[in-house]
């Protein structure tokens, strides 16, 4: 493996301590986990974004434009991501 050093906000990295901690599993692997499985993690893929962009416009006729449906799915996911952060 190769070593990568990278600066993280200090919220994150106690919620990766406490994870580790309370899992028993080193947090080098949780980030490494996060890492290969974005998708486990709670988040949401570009592939996602795109298709509840498109969900969204057709349910409403495509009365919205593309900006605007995805100003709409992008502060869902954001609000959605935060939830899900705020659970742990």
């Amino acid at each position: 493996m190769k070593k990568i050093e990278t600066y993280l906000p200090e919220t994150l990295v106690e919620r990766l301590n406490a994870e580790a901690k309370q899992t028993g599993v080193p947090r080098s692997e949780l980030i490494r986990n996060r890492l290969e499985s974005p998708a486990a993690s709670g988040r949401f893929t570009t592939s996602d974004f795109h298709k509840a962009v498109t969900k969204i416009r057709r349910r409403l006729g495509y009365g919205l434009d593309r900006t605007q449906a995805e100003s709409i799915v992008a502060a869902v996911f954001v609000e959605l991501v935060g939830k899900a952060h705020s659970d742990h």
